[in-house]
């Protein structure tokens, strides 16, 4: 049953004259990197999302212009034209992720945070260090994991939620402890910061 289906649709794609079926495949690719160009340039979200599926759609049209090309020639010159297509798929691909996220957010994250008593970056000893006392540590704790909660809802990579979810148990363990050592305090400085860039990145 399915050899009978598969022999129709060639046999429909082979009744097509073969330069009408090039401009249909590259024309359509074609017309697909030029919105999604044209989206990058005017819209900011387009802009800073993964360009990984234009890649993938890449790799499919070079699937496509193999086939295209079977129905009228040789093997060995079907597989240089896809050779030569999904090297300027990539190249393409190339041209799309030139526009990176422009990191805007970042004030607007310490703005966020601004409630959070700031931590020296420079502590000039040992003794003031200690002198933070566990209410204030509680209140930055308490925030900075309502926080993590927010971005957790956002649709994160997996190398970024892997890390917020392991800052999200540093911070409450840490929240737990209540008074904190010299070197749990630079700990929590350095989860601070790293949530500060997490904000930036996912404008929350």
């Amino acid at each position: 049953m399915f050899s009978k289906y598969f022999n129709k649709l060639y046999s429909l794609c082979s009744s097509i004259p073969f330069d009408t079926l090039i401009l249909i495949v590259w024309g359509s690719f074609a017309a697909i990197f030029v919105i999604a160009f044209t989206a990058c340039l005017i819209k900011p979200a387009f802009k800073a999302a993964s360009k990984r599926p234009f890649l993938c759609l890449a790799n499919a049209y070079s699937a496509l212009t193999l086939a295209a090309f079977l129905t009228a020639n040789e093997l060995a010159p079907s597989l240089i034209a896809a050779a030569l297509f999904w090297c300027a798929g990539y190249l393409l691909y190339g041209v799309l992720c030139m526009f990176k996220r422009t990191v805007k957010e970042a004030p607007a994250a310490q703005i966020a945070l601004s409630s959070l008593p700031a931590i020296p970056a420079v502590q000039p000893s040992k003794a003031a260090r200690t002198e933070i006392t566990p209410a204030k540590n509680s209140v930055r704790l308490e925030h900075a994991i309502s926080v993590t909660d927010k971005l957790l809802c956002k649709n994160l990579g997996k190398s970024d939620r892997q890390e917020l979810e392991k800052l999200k148990n540093t911070l409450a363990v840490l929240q737990m402890k209540g008074t904190l050592s010299p070197t749990e305090s630079d700990i929590l400085n350095d989860n601070f910061n790293a949530l500060l860039k997490l904000m930036a990145k996912y404008n929350v």
